[in-house]
């Protein structure tokens, strides 16, 4: 009969055969004349005891102190008696008496290894070859130490090599003996709020209960409370960085922080400014860098009769000179733009915490400008918002400069007037904004303004979308007003875009359609009111990302996350619903939440042979060139564009191809 042992009976050794095996070890132990621990151990724990050891030995008897990459192994034994010295350390069958010494025995092991296997010579050859400074193919910096720089790196610079005394070591507070408040994050919400717990404690213990700025209504018996980032700091309406007036060129640098101000900043910026503003910005005695050609030298024997091809440009671009990528902005870019300069490369670029950055990409390529732009390479930085810049737009004469954010405002910087201008600004419709051109525009949490664009009509005039489906139309001549205000969509604008011919509106979005109105019919609408169905419309498996009239107005181009590039011929000619696009590209759009979107971009003056460039999510990283049939003409790619660039745009000038990428590092860079 077979009988279920509980595992006290085992553990005690109550079973007569475990008894047994008990007495019997104990006798050979005897006779032996030695007694083991283990003889009073029962015969299954022995057995599990035995098994472990197998696989990993006695700490008591053995140490492992080292297992080289040839799986050779060192030991410290260590010996039973009482009266033994220091332990002797093994390795390879040598004793030695400290540890130290079989370490470099190790070392010296390791060494030959390397010499024999051949990869220290290879090492060595490899380090000859690679080319040295000076060459015409170096290798070239990280892009983090081109363009813009933190004050605070600057003032590690200038400290390095002092006396390392004077350097205060960082100590956590736990070394330093500080008791700890007991706060801790304990759930991270969207918005930048996070969950504090222990919060009421500390209020208790630092006896800020009663003070008076007293927020304890907003705690819970479990001592959460929801916690901003600079919650003490003083406000304005949805968080934007002033009252809504004018800012000076001044305001706009020492808006960006300490961190990024330095002593010279703000003189360096209106002197840009001032310059831009009289085009006194040339290349000194008219001589081009090295990084400005195209490539194409052979170019000057052709007929200068004949109308330049683009798409030839387009193979000689190129992305290996260093002087082509700068950090430029702090943050994720979300636009670019070039100034229309045509004797500079002036580059622009808007980040997602509102900062604006301005590139002077030609002051990179002088060794003459010294010290005034040796810090910041040509970089210039503005913070004129406090949310992402979605939408930046030069006018024809480069005098002003729209940006708009999704703080639900925008400014146009006059180069002039060396001012950034307070053109648009979303309010609710509380009493002391009445008066303001956006006042009762601004619907709650959900709402911002997505997209902005020049009316080329008229450049006093702006276009507007939301995130809730409105479009606006603001006229800033005199006082500003608002022309019309519709909502022509259930969900999200992203883009907006007006065909030459001045009076069909294309828009697109979330809704997953490509809508085209006559905006003569918006004239006389009630506010908020929604018009009548669009007189044709393209619908789309995803939402859009934008959708672009090309210059001359034949072709409508569209990106999509159902990972399609489209084009479709004389768009604004169509009735109803098209059924299908005339070009179809397929094209990988899924850059994910880290990635702002890709916009493909037409060149914003070429009307005979018509070209657009696109991002891409292809290795190695690259700048993607289509002509208006959708046939893709040059993948660029180069050593200065290591990363996916999102935001892409063209130069205007039509004496040469210059292209612009951003990506969300905040760096730009140039192909050209």
């Amino acid at each position: 009969m077979i009988t279920r042992r509980t595992r006290q009976q085992r553990n005690r050794g109550l079973i007569l055969g475990e008894n047994s095996v008990v007495a019997n070890q104990q006798q050979q132990s005897q006779d032996d004349g030695t007694m083991t621990g283990d003889a009073l151990i029962p015969k299954k724990q022995q057995e599990k005891k035995t098994a472990r050891n197998k696989d990993s030995p006695s700490l008591t008897t053995q140490a492992l102190l080292f297992v080289s990459p040839t799986t050779i192994t060192a030991t410290c034994n260590t010996t039973s008696s009482s009266s033994s010295s220091s332990p002797n350390f093994i390795f390879q069958g040598v004793t030695y008496n400290t540890y130290q010494d079989m370490v470099k025995a190790k070392r010296a092991f390791n060494q030959k290894v390397l010499e024999k296997s051949g990869l220290l010579e290879a090492s060595a050859n490899f380090r000859k070859d690679l080319p040295r400074e000076g060459t015409h193919r170096q290798r070239l910096p990280p892009p983090s130490q081109r363009g813009l720089v933190s004050s605070t790196s600057n003032a590690k610079r200038k400290n390095k090599g002092n006396d390392p005394t004077t350097t205060i070591r960082r100590k956590s507070s736990r070394i330093a003996g500080i008791e700890s408040d007991g706060m801790f994050i304990e759930e991270e919400r969207i918005g930048g709020k996070v969950i504090i717990g222990g919060m009421t404690q500390h209020k208790k213990e630092t006896g800020e209960e009663d003070g008076g700025n007293d927020v304890s209504g907003l705690y819970s018996n479990n001592a959460h409370v929801a916690f901003m980032k600079e919650e003490n700091e003083m406000k304005f309406y949805n968080n934007r960085v002033n009252d809504g007036s004018d800012l000076s060129v001044k305001d706009a640098v020492e808006l960006t922080g300490s961190k990024w101000v330095q002593e010279t900043s703000v003189g360096r910026a209106e002197m840009f400014m001032s310059k831009l503003s009289k085009e006194e910005i040339v290349l000194e005695n008219n001589v081009e860098s090295e990084c400005y050609h195209n490539g194409n030298d052979d170019d000057d024997d052709d007929d200068d009769d004949d109308e330049p091809a683009f798409s030839q440009f387009v193979q000689h671009l190129s992305m290996d000179a260093q002087e082509c990528v700068a950090k430029v902005v702090p943050e994720r870019i979300y636009s670019v733009a070039f100034h229309p300069c045509s004797h500079k490369l002036i580059a622009t670029a808007g980040d997602k915490k509102g900062y604006l950055g301005l590139w002077d990409v030609d002051a990179t390529c002088t060794e003459s400008n010294g010290g005034s732009n040796g810090d910041m390479d040509g970089v210039y930085l503005f913070k004129p918002h406090s949310g992402a810049i979605n939408s930046l737009e030069w006018n024809k004469s480069g005098s002003k400069l729209l940006s708009q954010s999704y703080d639900g405002t925008i400014r146009l910087m006059d180069v002039q007037k060396q001012i950034f201008l307070d053109a648009f600004a979303a309010y609710d419709d509380s009493v002391e904004f009445k008066g303001k051109i956006g006042y009762g525009m601004d619907e709650g949490n959900k709402y911002y303004t997505q997209f902005a664009c020049y009316d080329h009509r008229n450049e006093d005039c702006i276009f507007l979308s939301t995130s809730l489906g409105g479009v606006v139309h603001l006229d800033l001549r005199s006082k500003a007003n608002v022309t019309w205000n519709l909502v022509l969509s259930d969900k999200k604008i992203n883009s907006l875009s007006l065909h030459p011919d001045g009076y069909t509106l294309a828009t697109a979005g979330l809704d997953c359609t490509v809508n085209l109105w006559d905006v003569r019919n918006f004239t006389g609408a009630k506010s908020g009111s929604k018009p009548k169905k669009p007189y044709a419309h393209l619908k789309s498996a995803k939402s859009i990302n934008s959708a672009f009239f090309s210059p001359s107005g034949k072709n409508l181009l569209t990106t999509t996350m159902a990972n399609t590039l489209d084009i479709i011929n004389d768009a604004h000619l169509q009735k109803g619903l098209v059924t299908s696009p005339t070009h179809r590209i397929r094209h990988d759009n899924n850059t994910g939440r880290w990635l702002s979107t890709f916009m493909a971009q037409w060149h914003p003056t070429l009307t005979q042979e018509e070209l657009f460039i696109v991002g891409s999510m292809a290795r190695p990283r690259r700048m993607e060139f289509f002509n208006g049939d959708g046939d893709l003409i040059r993948g660029v790619d180069g050593e200065a564009l290591t990363t996916v660039v999102s935001r892409c745009c063209f130069h205007p000038s039509t004496d040469r191809l210059v292209a612009l990428g951003g990506n969300s590092s905040g760096r730009l860079t140039i192909a050209r």
